[in-house]
């Protein structure tokens, strides 16, 4: 039988949390010569009750507390239950998004520049995506019996961009073409790939294609390769032409001929490239850099391998140059230059003037055509189809087409002179005698070899300063 509780003992403490998750319980220890209280669990449940407590109750703890109360001790003797978080749709991508633009390091020091990965290839039919919509959550308790709702899951909206379909049920995503496929920005485009499992020669012709072209042989004498996307090349280039409106992987090198050119609008990787006539409006990677003529518009880095070097040549890059070893050790003639050239800067010149003059001439035409309005109004004849005044129309039409052209060429050569502002070479290794460094207007040509130098335009000429930076992973 209980013993009765005694009116006079101090009553228990309890506590909720904010959040109202647990509760506690505090047993004021009685005063000396006090007895100390008893209790049994329904008694103790109905002073949670009376505070609101009437879920995850611990029957537990209170039926030890009714054999043994521990005094001045705060003790947990409820909790509630958390909701149980859902899931978030997403999209499950059966495709490779793993590339890499660099090659990886041979145990000998060497750029193994096979293991490029640049490109990823489906076939119609596959499945390229699953959508797993999003899964609710499970409610959960406070301590007072108040239900609380989990965060509200969120659905994704479909996947856009083209070369695939859905199913029916939205879940399910196959492609609709051979093809490149590219994830970005939540969209999936496929877009044409012209593959070759062989060489690229004369049983096969010159390819022009609009996408992109992947020859896992090599490129033979004679072949002439365009395409609108890139340009991706497993084995040996020889003499031919290749020219690309994106990227080009050269990924076994190039032993051209005094007419093998290469153009890329975007970059250009390559494990070498000798004896070729090279343009880029991106950076250009390559271990080696033999005899060619190449105009960059951005960075030429050749530091991937132990052997990386730029031999001999004129090597021209707008924003820098960077590379291992800069001529060779019997002074082969190698002329390098960064920052933009005389010519583009003749031809900024030219079209500052261009602009001045034909904006001049459109004010005058701007002029004759009012002049034409006043008259009409003075006289009250309408002029709109004399053809003095068309022939000032065309012209005007004409001249701010001409404008227009010019001042977009003139952003873009403004941009790269701001781009090449500050641009340096850089050896990491060695430079020898001669090799010509040209900095903007500036030159400097070398008598003897420099070890880890940075050549660095001034106003009196270019100054060689000791590099101190280690090899960049550029």
């Amino acid at each position: 039988m209980t013993t009765p509780m005694n009116p006079y003992a101090k009553k228990p403490v309890i506590r909720v949390d904010n959040k109202a998750m647990f509760a506690t319980i505090r047993f004021p220890a009685p005063a000396e010569g006090e007895s100390a209280p008893q209790y049994d669990v329904d008694t103790l449940e109905n002073m949670l009750a009376q505070e609101g407590i009437v879920y995850g109750i611990d029957r537990n703890m209170l039926s030890s507390l009714c054999q043994e109360i521990l005094f001045d001790t705060e003790l947990i003797v409820a909790v509630g239950k958390e909701p149980m978080e859902g899931i978030n749709g997403y999209y499950e991508y059966h495709f490779s998004q793993d590339f890499s633009k660099k090659p990886t390091i041979r145990p000998d020091g060497s750029a193994d520049f096979l293991s490029i990965k640049v490109i990823e290839v489906v076939h119609e039919g596959d499945l390229i995506a699953t959508y797993h919509p999003a899964v609710m959550g499970m409610p959960g308790m406070n301590v007072r019996g108040k239900e609380i709702e989990p965060r509200m899951m969120r659905d994704m909206p479909p996947i856009g961009g083209r070369g695939f379909h859905r199913s029916d049920d939205n879940l399910y995503y196959y492609a609709d073409m051979d093809g490149k496929i590219v994830l970005k920005n939540n969209r999936i485009n496929i877009s044409p790939v012209y593959e070759i499992d062989q060489d690229a020669d004369m049983s096969i012709g010159n390819i022009d294609f609009k996408g992109d072209v992947v020859i896992h042989g090599g490129v033979k004498n004679g072949i002439r390769i365009h395409a609108t996307g890139s340009i991706t090349v497993d084995g040996l280039v020889e003499l031919c032409d290749l020219r690309a409106g994106q990227d080009i992987y050269l990924l076994s090198g190039v032993k051209g001929g005094e007419r093998t050119t290469i153009h890329a609008e975007g970059a250009i990787t390559a494990e070498f490239i000798e004896y070729a006539i090279v343009s880029c409006k991106g950076m250009l990677h390559a271990d080696v850099l033999f005899n060619c003529l190449v105009n960059c518009d951005s960075k030429i880095i050749t530091t991937a391998g132990k052997r990386s070097a730029i031999i001999g040549g004129y090597v021209t890059a707008v924003q820098g140059v960077s590379s291992l070893v800069i001529g060779n050790k019997f002074g082969t003639v190698t002329h390098v230059m960064v920052g933009i050239d005389e010519e583009r800067i003749k031809e900024m010149s030219d079209l500052a003037d261009k602009i001045r003059s034909l904006d001049a001439n459109i004010a005058k035409i701007k002029q004759g055509i009012e002049d034409f309005e006043l008259l009409a109004q003075k006289k009250g004849i309408s002029y709109k189809e004399d053809p003095r005044r068309m022939q000032l129309l065309r012209i005007r039409i004409r001249d701010e087409a001409v404008v227009a052209e010019a001042r977009v060429r003139f952003d873009e050569l403004k941009a790269l002179m701001e781009a090449g502002r500050g641009a340096t070479v850089r050896a990491y290794d060695t430079v020898y005698s001669g090799v010509t460094v040209r900095i903007m207007d500036q030159y400097a040509q070398l008598t003897d070899f420099q070890k880890r130098v940075e050549f660095v335009k001034t106003m009196t000429g270019i100054r060689m300063d000791p590099l101190l930076d280690p090899v960049p992973d550029e």
